[in-house]
């Protein structure tokens, strides 16, 4: 039956995919068989592009890193358990005098270390403590189980003495009624006696450590323990005035030691400093001679400075130098000199050891008074002198300088100008006298005179100086 356009619409052909383009060509004049429907895919979501993933996972990552530093935060500022915030005290408890370590050096001359005289006790308005040794581990202050009239003193702090003492509320009022005329006394093991005085009190916070510092010769109190959140600091000047002075005789050992006499000799040491000399007399206590050798003398001021002897100011000194043997039961003359600075600062504290390597040592405070400045010294010159004929004067231009300690005043009465017809006028000067040279100062100066008539030389003196012009028209 031919085909016909009825029977083609009722049986249409559906092609799901295009005929592959490989197909065979038909031979056979067959027509060939419609290809089998494809099977109905899914219907599928669309997929997020890459970067689209990097930034989710981004943002995961930050939620979660707050998350847990929020957690970590409230963990830190919140007690765990109920429990409140504790605070440390750094205090180290001990039943018996700690153990000092081994081979702490604490004063060293000439390399070699000197022995250390440690405070034994403390009298303090008319309270006596007991002084303990120790050594601070870990920033801990050791203290005694037992506070009563028990103190703990920071080894090696022998220039500002920095001395613990345990809180209690008498210990706390005892240092707090102290007042500018109080005297602190402190006995070494040398049998020395150190006199502090003027204490001043302040409170600073515990990790304070400014007024533990080793400047100043001075005693620090600190009150250890103390339920306040700062501390209680009791500083107090060294007094040495008020401690052994000189012409008392002490014994160092076998030695016998006095001081007869001290001060600044006139001998200029160069280089701005001064010779300071000691006469001393020692005695041999002992059964055996006596090398006055190995004598340590030294020489401290009022900053803690220590000058060594001089064998050349010794040289100078009334008795010289004692290089002699002493036999038992004799005594002995000698002279101790040292070089010193020009603005050495007093108080002066001569320390004797018999034997360099002993503990034991004699201090005496010695009387001492910066001696008064310099006068000022003037050094004139002149630069230009000439006649102003307009005017009618002589025009002196020039500089002093003052090269003295002091300053130097320069008055009317120190500048002049003569010539065969006597003194002639000053009419100005620039600036206008008087003036005031300070030391190491210099000023440039104007002098104008009245010209006197007939004379062809002058003669200026200026502090003492004099100059003459000559060739005046």
């Amino acid at each position: 039956m031919p085909e016909t356009p009825e029977t083609a619409k009722e049986a249409p052909e559906t092609f799901t995919d295009p005929p592959s383009a490989a197909a065979s060509p038909d031979t056979t004049g067959t027509p060939p068989w419609p290809p089998a429907p494809a099977a109905p895919r899914p219907e599928g979501r669309p997929f997020p592009p890459t970067w689209a993933l990097l930034l989710i996972v981004i943002g995961v990552l930050l939620i979660i890193a707050a998350a847990v530093g929020t957690l970590l935060s409230n963990q830190r500022a919140q007690p765990t358990g109920g429990a409140e915030p504790q605070v440390v005290e750094k205090l180290a408890t001990f039943s018996s005098p700690p153990q000092l370590p081994e081979g702490l050096v604490t004063l060293q001359e000439n390399g070699n270390p000197l022995p250390t005289a440690m405070p034994l006790n403390l009298r303090l308005r008319d309270q006596e403590f007991t002084i303990t040794a120790v050594t601070m581990e870990d920033h801990r202050w050791p203290v005694p189980e037992t506070v009563d009239h028990q103190m703990v003193w920071i080894y090696g702090t022998v220039i500002n003495y920095v001395v613990g003492v345990p809180y209690s509320q008498t210990n706390e009022s005892l240092l707090g009624g102290l007042d500018s005329a109080s005297r602190i006394t402190m006995t070494l093991s040398t049998g020395v006696q150190l006199i502090f005085g003027n204490p001043q009190a302040r409170r600073l916070p515990a990790d304070d450590l400014s007024a533990l510092s080793q400047e100043r010769p001075g005693l620090t109190l600190v009150l250890l323990g103390s339920p306040t959140t700062d501390r209680l600091i009791i500083q107090a000047r060294y007094l040495p005035e008020e401690g052994t002075t000189t012409g008392n005789a002490q014994k160092v050992g076998a030695v016998q030691v006095s001081v007869k006499d001290s001060g600044v000799i006139s001998a200029d040491a160069g280089d701005g400093l001064r010779r300071f000399i000691v006469e001393y007399e020692v005695t041999n206590a002992g059964t055996a001679q006596l090398d006055p050798n190995l004598f340590d003398m030294v020489l401290e001021d009022g900053l803690g400075q220590r000058y060594a002897l001089n064998p050349e100011t010794s040289a100078m000194g009334k008795a010289g130098p004692l290089l002699t043997l002493i036999p038992a039961g004799t005594a002995a003359a000698g002279s101790a000199g040292y070089q010193v600075p020009a603005d050495l600062t007093p108080p002066l504290t001569w320390i004797f050891r018999a034997d360099p390597t002993s503990g034991e040592a004699a201090r005496f405070s010695l009387p001492y008074q910066p001696p008064a400045p310099a006068p000022g010294q003037p050094q004139v010159e002149l630069s230009a002198a000439f006649v102003d004929s307009r005017r009618d004067l002589i025009v002196i231009n020039g500089v002093i300088r003052n090269v003295g300690e002091s300053a130097l005043p320069v008055t009317l009465d120190n500048v002049k100008l003569t010539s065969s017809m006597g003194p002639e006028v000053l009419q100005a000067a620039s600036p206008a006298l008087p003036w005031t040279v300070q030391p190491g100062g210099q000023q440039l100066f104007e002098l104008q005179f009245t010209r006197p008539t007939d004379v062809e030389s002058v003669l200026l003196e200026v502090w003492g100086f004099t100059f003459q012009i000559e060739g005046l028209p």
